[in-house]
């Protein structure tokens, strides 16, 4: 069975190509356009992994992680975010909202996939 991830990216192109470049590592992929909409994703299925960029409308990425995060309670779904925010006040930000990983937009597909595998090896999982 094909592991769930649940992409948030408001960018058409950029969600497009993630999408399909998951697909293609035989990944089943839910894609919503905002914050909102990754929330109720995330309510209705819970995914392996989840991916966010940060500036989105109607609920940003920090704002969708700690929602997540709250919602869980166990903190044990990997979450990336890929943003062009990329200070290291932004990563630390995103790393205290509760990322498991944070990507710099634009990322090498090949980086967006390793962490992905990574994050998603059950070697990797919390006890």
């Amino acid at each position: 069975m094909a592991l769930h991830i649940l992409l948030v990216e408001d960018t058409e192109d950029l969600g497009e190509n993630i999408r399909d470049i998951l697909k293609m590592e035989g990944y089943h992929v839910r894609w919503e356009r905002n914050g909102l909409a990754g929330m109720d994703a995330f309510s209705q299925e819970r995914p392996d992994l989840i991916i966010s960029d940060i500036v989105m409308p109607n609920l940003n990425g920090l704002d969708l992680i700690r929602k997540i995060r709250l919602a869980e309670g166990d903190n044990n779904i990997p979450i990336i975010i890929l943003s062009a925010k990329a200070t290291p006040e932004d990563q630390q930000k995103g790393m205290d909202a509760g990322a498991t990983a944070y990507l710099k937009k634009p990322c090498k597909s090949a980086e967006l996939t390793d962490t992905v595998r990574e994050l998603l090896n059950p070697e990797n999982k919390k006890l």
